[in-house]
């Protein structure tokens, strides 16, 4: 099966083939007109052909966004880099918009999708294109250490990625086909506790809920059993790649995680230990909407860790 180039790709055949500005579709599957766009010397960005006209888009330092009338009576939509070094985070945007706007979107609604995908990015294209942080980088190792150990074992690459909705705003990090929800918390070896971010991250309604509490430790990034993002993400790409539109969306929900390619994210390596697995029902310790009195509007907590977890995976000890 012929795969796909990824937008970056694009530009880089764009920016080989000679001089003049020009524009490849995205991908030939896709149902709406969406272009990668090169202009010379260096310039990249995205074209969206629209059959409706865009509202005005707000300024940004880092992009220029433009919008015309084609002399086919379209309208296009074209966003440009303006700042190179935020080129890994705005190749990410671009992705994001590609897989968002597959399936559940129309010719006329192209243009208020594009420039909703940007609104969500925006504060990430307007910061310094730093490195994600420590904590932020433990968090997502822990998801997809969950998603490669637990949940791409029991469900095909499509349902697997599908299942991963906490980058999308859901309260928990995971929604099963089964209904199961399960929150992932990435902690050290020997921490008792979890941080519980607002009152409705542990509460499930009258779904399953199932905490699972990832452990590593810090080690470095040649040590025996150590994993890092760039690491974690290329084997997981790797294992879901035959499945094309899988591998699109899992590219997207990382995108919405946050996730760009910056060469700090190599230096950040743990070892996983063990994850464990913990039944949230009435018995477990935590807050909800309607266990706090009138008034508290949302809270965020500790939790200390009851006995009593299952092992469900075992790693370097």
């Amino acid at each position: 099966m012929t795969s796909t180039p990824t937008i970056e790709q694009l530009w880089q055949e764009m920016r080989s083939s000679g001089t003049g500005p020009r524009q490849r579709r995205v991908d030939a599957t896709h149902p709406l007109d969406l272009y990668a766009d090169f202009d010379p010397p260096d310039r990249v960005g995205i074209v969206a052909g629209c059959g409706s006209r865009p509202i005005p888009p707000r300024p940004m330092r880092a992009l220029e966004v433009e919008r015309g009338l084609r002399a086919d009576g379209r309208w296009s939509l074209r966003l440009s880099l303006q700042e190179p070094r935020l080129l890994p985070v705005f190749a990410a945007l671009c992705r994001d918009i590609v897989a968002f706007t597959r399936a559940g979107v129309d010719d006329a609604q192209l243009a208020a999708a594009v420039l909703g995908r940007l609104d969500h990015w925006r504060t990430l294209l307007e910061r310094d294109a730093t490195g994600l942080g420590e904590e932020t980088l433990r968090g997502l190792i822990g998801e997809l250490l969950f998603l490669e150990a637990e949940v791409l074992t029991t469900l095909p690459p499509g349902k697997a990625v599908a299942a991963w909705t906490g980058p999308l705003g859901t309260p928990q990090d995971f929604l099963l086909p089964s209904g199961t929800r399960i929150e992932v918390k990435t902690i050290g070896r020997n921490a008792r506790t979890i941080r519980v971010n607002g009152l409705v991250q542990l509460d499930a309604g009258v779904d399953p809920l199932v905490l699972a509490v990832v452990r590593v430790e810090a080690t470095g990034a040649s040590a025996r059993g150590a994993v890092t993002a760039p690491v974690l993400i290329a084997r997981l790409r790797n294992r879901i790649a035959p499945d094309h539109e899988a591998l699109v969306a899992f590219d997207a929900t990382l995108a919405c995680a946050g996730w760009h390619d910056h060469s700090s994210h190599d230096d950040f390596a743990v070892r996983l230990v063990a994850i464990e697995a913990h039944d949230v029902g009435q018995a477990f310790p935590r807050l909800t909407v309607a266990s706090v009195p009138i008034g508290i509007d949302d809270a965020d907590y500790t939790v200390v860790l009851p006995q009593g977890a299952r092992t469900v995976l075992r790693g370097e000890t």
